[in-house]
């Protein structure tokens, strides 16, 4: 009984292994064994964390330095006239900063105003997320502007989809499909009549996509010029003297800013003045809208309007004019007044101007040319006598009759 009584309390108690007991040192005779616990946080529920040691080491990322655009405030832009000219900004990312520049350029001109119809992510290579050549016309037709801005190609570095078919860029495929969207656009701007400006794309930080913006600009140039549009090439004003690009430059004012943003594509605040700075400047020199300068572009009709005939034609129709109205000017009524009295059929008005009769003449005056006079024999003209106080001595009166000769002193 006493072994089973003390198998049970063995195993009620726990076991202590005989080499976990250490013999107590001195202080542990003295104060008894050391608590395992002892400096621990009785409230801290979980463990902190693993030594650094067993962190997996992570190599840092590189970040590309961005370039910080120096504080340049906004204008404030001025109020415009409701007959401003309007100057309509269509395209990518690139167009919907030029079309800020442009408005901070033309802030305190009330009769320039900048309508920004930009798409940031839309180009000519996919005509399934946005078609420039079927959006246009209406933008043309609902603004009604008398400049047109254009500037793509920017988001068009990809491959061409016709149907199951993808052409490569640069291909023989890719370029006359590209280049029949580009005549698409052209001949919509062409039809509408207006002066449109092309702006050639922008260099950009990786040569490789700048090769392929020159490329594009090539393309651009040779169906913007034979259609009569003006194309702007910008590309210099954002390389060095040695045609690399650069990230900082002169500004429209020649102080050195920032003019494209960190990721060597997207423009800084400075840099889209500096873009809309040549913008502005080929269209003062063609359409002559400058204040006190001479305006050779006529305003816009806000009758007429592009449509598309049935065989795919883009025409620009005019204003609707009705057949029964009555014509301009064939009205005698003036405006604002009721209809005109007749003249007395005996007074001189009505002989001259409705009879046609010629005016009687009146005697003496040149148009007399009744013969004799009609006042008779003209009189014989006195010569003036000159009084006698002007006179010399003796000297006979002027026009006094002498009789006999004149005698000799």
């Amino acid at each position: 009984m006493m072994a089973l009584a003390v198998a049970m309390a063995a195993g009620s108690a726990p076991v202590v292994q005989a080499d976990t007991l250490k013999p107590f040192d001195f202080f542990g005779r003295l104060f008894g064994p050391r608590d395992p616990n002892a400096g621990r946080n009785p409230f801290l529920l979980f463990p902190g964390p693993p030594p650094p040691s067993q962190y997996q080491p992570q190599r840092p990322r590189r970040i590309a330095p961005a370039i910080t655009e120096p504080p340049m405030p906004a204008v404030v832009i001025q109020p415009k006239d409701p007959k401003a000219r309007k100057i309509l900004v269509v395209g990518d990312f690139v167009a919907d900063g030029l079309a800020w520049g442009l408005d901070q350029q033309l802030a305190d001109e009330p009769k320039l105003a900048v309508i920004d119809r930009a798409n940031t992510g839309s180009g000519l290579a996919r005509e399934d997320y946005y078609d420039w050549d079927k959006s246009l016309p209406d933008i043309l037709n609902q603004e009604k502007p008398d400049v047109v801005v254009v500037a793509l190609g920017a988001n068009d570095r990809q491959q061409l989809r016709v149907g199951n078919q993808r052409y490569a860029m640069h291909s023989p495929q890719w370029e006359d499909v590209y280049g029949k969207r580009i005549d698409g656009l052209v001949d919509t701007l062409k039809v509408y009549g207006r002066p449109f400006f092309w702006v050639g794309a922008p260099p950009m930080r990786t040569s490789a996509i700048s090769a392929d913006m020159a490329y594009l600009n090539g393309l651009f140039k040779a169906r913007v010029e034979p259609a009569g549009g003006h194309f702007v090439d910008v590309w210099n004003g954002f390389v060095d003297d040695n045609g690399q690009f650069i990230a900082s430059g002169p500004d429209v004012d020649g102080q050195v800013r920032a003019l494209r943003a960190g990721d060597g594509i997207n423009f800084t605040r400075a840099g889209r003045v500096k873009l809309s700075f040549f913008v502005e400047r080929e269209m003062r020199q063609q359409t002559g809208i400058a204040p006190g300068g001479i305006d050779l572009t006529p305003s816009a009709s806000q009758e007429s309007r592009i449509e598309i005939g049935p065989d795919g034609r883009k025409v620009l129709v005019g204003p609707v004019i009705s057949l029964t109205d009555p014509l301009p000017a064939t009205s005698k009524t003036l405006a604002g007044g009721g209809e005109p009295a007749m003249p007395a059929s005996d007074s001189l008005q009505y002989k001259v101007i409705v009879k046609g009769d010629a005016t009687p003449a009146v005697a003496g005056r040149a148009d007399d040319f009744v013969w004799p006079g009609s006042g008779g024999a003209p009189a014989a003209a006195s010569a003036p006598v000159a009084p006698a106080s002007a006179l010399p001595a003796g000297a006979p009166a002027l026009g006094a009759a002498s009789s006999g000769a004149v005698k000799a002193n």
